[in-house]
């Protein structure tokens, strides 16, 4: 028998070229999340639809990386006052209620810090899913407590497929929202790492953020620019024109070539978020958007491919 070598290498060559491949390439899942009083009425109606949107993704797509957006597990916080909520209109009126049970809550900052163990301890599910999955997740961000100075931060967590916590980021550009009503602590101002998953480097940015021009320094070079948003306003023309000028105008001045905006929707009582989720890229110096959401107040996963 004689063997050709020079097809046996032909033939090596052309397989280990599809391994690199698909070894260069990430596939990503943006959900745009819907959320509602509803959504975390129970730990496991939470964990309920968070998983379908997993789910799905896998199983349209199967994504290396699902991103879920800003706030997904911030009103976790308020579960275990379900039974009391009732027909409540509004988060004043809902605490009211609380403070009538627990009179060491009388704001929300007291609400949330005093969850936030709660749900710290709930957010394991978040790499239960990734591990089950086999997926990378980002689990939107939730406000977490730092006990030693008394802070709560609105803090971005990842879980990798190992099912551990891979990454965390904390907010520093704050709302007046977050910071008046709420009563958060911005974030340190110590360079950010992301994330590396197939050879790809990922950054992130939490709403506001994005306007800062300190990040296109800070993550020159990055494949993907992930910015999560809970845009607590109307999506009208000038929230459009805002968008614009989040992540497209600071790709613009940086090296980085894509870029997703994945935006929370829906309600909880009086507290609302509208946005357009969207995958865009820069060719040459124009950023173009080559995929966003239909609709700015509805759950949608969008899909797209970094070669």
């Amino acid at each position: 028998m004689i063997i050709n070598m020079k097809r046996i290498i032909i033939i090596f060559i052309f397989f280990h070229s599809i391994i690199v491949l698909n070894a260069q390439m990430l596939k990503v899942a943006a959900v745009q999340l819907e959320i509602s009083e509803f959504t975390y009425s129970s730990y496991e109606q939470f964990q309920l639809e968070m998983e379908k949107n997993v789910q799905q993704a896998m199983e349209t797509f199967q994504p290396d990386l699902i991103i879920f957006p800003e706030y997904t597990s911030v009103f976790s916080a308020a579960t275990a006052y379900f039974d009391i909520i009732g027909n409540s209109k509004s988060m004043e009126e809902i605490l009211q209620k609380i403070h009538g049970q627990n009179r060491n809550i009388s704001s929300l900052y007291d609400l949330f810090f005093h969850e936030s163990v709660g749900t710290e301890e709930l957010l394991t599910f978040w790499g239960d899913l990734a591990q089950k999955y086999s997926v990378t997740i980002v689990g939107g961000s939730y406000f977490a407590s730092d006990s030693d100075n008394n802070r709560l931060l609105n803090r971005l967590i990842v879980y990798g497929p190992r099912g551990n916590r891979i990454y965390e980021q904390d907010k520093y550009f704050l709302t007046e929202f977050e910071t008046d009503i709420i009563g958060l602590s911005p974030g340190g101002t110590e360079p950010q790492k992301g994330i590396v998953i197939n050879g790809k480097k990922i950054v992130f940015t939490l709403c506001r953020d994005t306007f800062l021009e300190r990040w296109e320094s800070m993550y020159d070079g990055a494949d993907l620019w992930i910015d999560i948003k809970a845009n607590g306003e109307y999506f009208c023309e000038e929230q459009r024109d805002l968008f614009s000028r989040a992540l497209p105008e600071r790709m613009l001045d940086s090296h980085v070539q894509y870029g997703v905006t994945v935006c929370l929707t829906g309600h909880f009582l009086d507290l609302f978020w509208e946005g357009e989720s969207s995958m865009i890229k820069k060719i040459g110096k124009e950023v173009h958007t080559f995929m966003k959401s239909r609709n700015p107040l509805s759950n949608e996963i969008l899909y797209f491919v970094i070669d």
